[in-house]
């Protein structure tokens, strides 16, 4: 859930710890392993409650018991000077924790709305047939043509000078014009692309799916363009050009791909029922101007 604020932490540990501890038994058998400002804590109903914190609060108990044990009576102490002076009566601290008390809610709901969405077999094999080409894979070829417009200057007289973007850009539009007319791509990568990686396979670089959202839109477009074989302009991105050759589009079968559906499921009827939630909140603007003004002046 995307929200404008997120909430106080201390304030949402404290919370969590009182009910936790609240609720928790203390079997005879188990022993009190401290005692905080006259409070026995035995390790059952200590180790619960720090279990339902969040993961990096909890992390921090079992890296340092000690410390965090004493952070937490700090805070505790603070927590009640604040109770005794009605701080949560004031404002702007009673619509503060009134609004973290709402987004943790929200946030509950959200990953208890996940948790209940149940994905079946046949629920996968109709999304896979539906979205077949969201788990296609490109299989590509590429040359990476390094510049730099602003180097910093060197020392070494023969120290090679870097390429200008202009000199970069002439060079991968010959190398694409060549590997056009038939040139063995996978030979022009291991002589002239400067990515060092791809350049000692050939070329050869991961697979990649359409909907791979770490591609720059530009690289994206330009290798989903093309047909297997053919050869994509050079495409500038910061530091370089790159040059695309698709080797073909494979869509794998769907037990190859099984995790990926369910997960693609899970994820397709959650925005769903979020998007429904989204249109069920209704909004009337009595001044369209004012939702369109700025912060005021100070």
């Amino acid at each position: 859930m995307i929200h404008p604020f997120r909430p106080c932490p201390a304030v949402l540990a404290l919370a969590a710890v009182f009910a936790a501890a609240a609720q928790v038994p203390a079997p005879a058998d188990d022993p009190v392993v401290v005692v905080l400002d006259g409070k026995e804590w035995r390790r059952n109903e200590l180790e619960s409650m720090i279990r339902s914190l969040p993961p990096d609060v909890a992390r921090n108990f079992f890296l340092n018991k000690e410390a965090f044990l004493r952070q937490y009576g700090l805070v505790t102490r603070l927590a009640q000077l604040a109770e005794e002076r009605q701080v949560p009566q004031q404002e702007p601290h009673r619509t503060r924790l009134a609004y973290n008390r709402m987004v943790y809610l929200a946030q509950a709901m959200t990953e208890l709305a996940a948790l209940d969405i149940i994905v079946k077999p046949e629920d996968q094999e109709k999304y896979f047939a539906e979205h077949r080409d969201e788990f296609s894979r490109a299989h590509v070829k590429v040359i990476y043509i390094s510049f730099n417009d602003n180097p910093v200057p060197s020392r070494d007289p023969k120290a090679k000078r870097p390429r200008t973007s202009a000199e970069a850009e002439k060079l991968a539009r010959d190398l694409a014009a060549k590997a056009r007319a038939g040139a063995d791509f996978a030979e022009l990568a291991r002589r002239f692309s400067d990515d060092e990686e791809t350049r000692a396979k050939g070329g050869d670089y991961k697979p990649l799916r359409p909907n791979d959202t770490s591609l720059p839109p530009e690289i994206r477009t330009a290798i989903f363009s093309l047909r297997p074989g053919q050869v994509s302009d050079p495409v500038r991105q910061s530091g370089g050009f790159w040059i695309f050759r698709l080797t073909d589009f494979v869509t794998p079968p769907l037990d190859d791909v099984r995790n990926e559906v369910y997960e693609a499921v899970r994820e397709a009827r959650f925005r769903e029922w979020i998007e429904g939630i989204q249109k069920s909140v209704q909004l009337e603007a009595r001044d369209p101007q004012y939702l369109q003004s700025g912060s005021p002046k100070p």
